[in-house]
């Protein structure tokens, strides 16, 4: 009992800090006896995530001078989430258990479980007289040849979109509306309201097909090689974190988003028609928006319509098909199928 936890060590290791869902990953442990004294009773109480399959995993040991006992077990996740796998406590007693000396060992280890991905192909379908294909060439890839034209001069566009010859001749600000495929680069903007106020209510299924569509979008872009950013009223997730919303390709970026993904929380920090102004008034260089949201509310519309004259594309995908019928006919809306 004096010495027990003396040169008593004790070690976690994670074979996979980033898994699918139902994908098996390794917890190795290994406690290490470095005295010449044996451990003729230790118990070990270790505490894991529900969702990862183990709650409590308690168990005993005799431990002999100078020995290390290595033990692996098999975790999965089944929903997708960050897990936190924290503090150990050892005990040294009597075989009954009534005299007992503890220690608790800080850890603090995480594991990321990332969402299923849903292909646009196989979950939505196009909402009104939109017809073509569910891809996002059909919203990026134009015919390089075609006559874009200039437009009014709303207020939102980058002053480098400005053409000046044109303004001088109509009396007033006109930009260009320049071909996407000189300058590609899309913005997805997830929405995890799905009742107003979003504490009302939440509906988790939605929500995770929402996220689900996200990945899969994500990856059809990494796969077409255009730049993307992401950016999302969940709490927790900071919209001013440049390396979030900044467009990018490349294998890091995406293993990056798809983390962010995978920590997402089903709160919001501020209502999704904030979110919307926020990045009204950055004037971003992204030439498409992608709106992914569970439905559209009333408060969404101004805002959403307003996006058509600040990118050359806005494209909305809703899970419920309320208030799309609102939007502007230049936004390209899809629904759940």
């Amino acid at each position: 009992m004096k010495y027990g936890l003396f040169n008593l060590t004790y070690k976690r290791e994670i074979s996979k800090k980033t898994v699918e869902i139902g994908e098996e990953f390794q917890i190795t442990t290994t406690i290490e006896n470095r005295k010449m004294l044996p451990i003729t009773f230790l118990q070990v109480e270790e505490k894991y995530p529900k969702a990862l399959g183990i709650e409590n995993y308690n168990y005993n040991l005799f431990i002999m001078p100078y020995q290390r006992v290595k033990r692996t077990y098999n975790l999965s996740g089944n929903k997708r989430g960050a897990y936190f796998l924290r503090n150990v406590v050892l005990g040294i007693g009597d075989f009954a258990g009534f005299n007992m000396e503890r220690k608790g060992i800080e850890f603090l280890q995480e594991v990321l479980v990332l969402p299923k991905s849903l292909k646009l192909q196989e979950a939505v379908v196009p909402y009104g007289n939109f017809n073509g294909p569910i891809s996002v060439k059909r919203w990026i890839i134009d015919d390089p040849l075609m006559t874009i034209g200039i437009r009014e001069y709303t207020g939102y566009e980058p002053e480098r979109y400005i053409h000046w010859p044109s303004s001088l001749k109509y009396g007033q600000l006109m930009v260009r509306n320049f071909d996407f495929t000189t300058d590609n680069s899309v913005l997805i903007l997830l929405n995890v309201e799905s009742m107003k106020p979003f504490w009302v209510g939440i509906n988790e299924d939605v929500l995770e097909k929402s996220i689900s569509l996200c990945r899969g979008l994500m990856e059809e872009l990494e796969e077409e090689k255009i730049p993307y950013g992401f950016t999302t009223n969940a709490y927790g997730i900071n919209i001013n974190e440049k390396q979030n919303y900044y467009p990018k390709v490349g294998q890091n970026h995406l293993n990056y988003l798809l983390e962010t993904l995978s920590k997402i929380s089903y709160g919001a920090s501020m209502p999704f028609e904030a979110l919307l102004e926020y990045f009204l008034k950055r004037k971003g260089n992204h030439t498409t928006f992608v709106v992914v949201t569970p439905k559209i509310f009333s408060s969404y519309i101004e805002p959403i319509n307003v996006l058509t004259k600040t990118a050359n594309r806005v494209v909305v995908i809703s899970l419920q098909e309320e208030n799309l019928n609102r939007l502007s006919n230049n936004i390209i809306k899809y629904v759940e199928g």
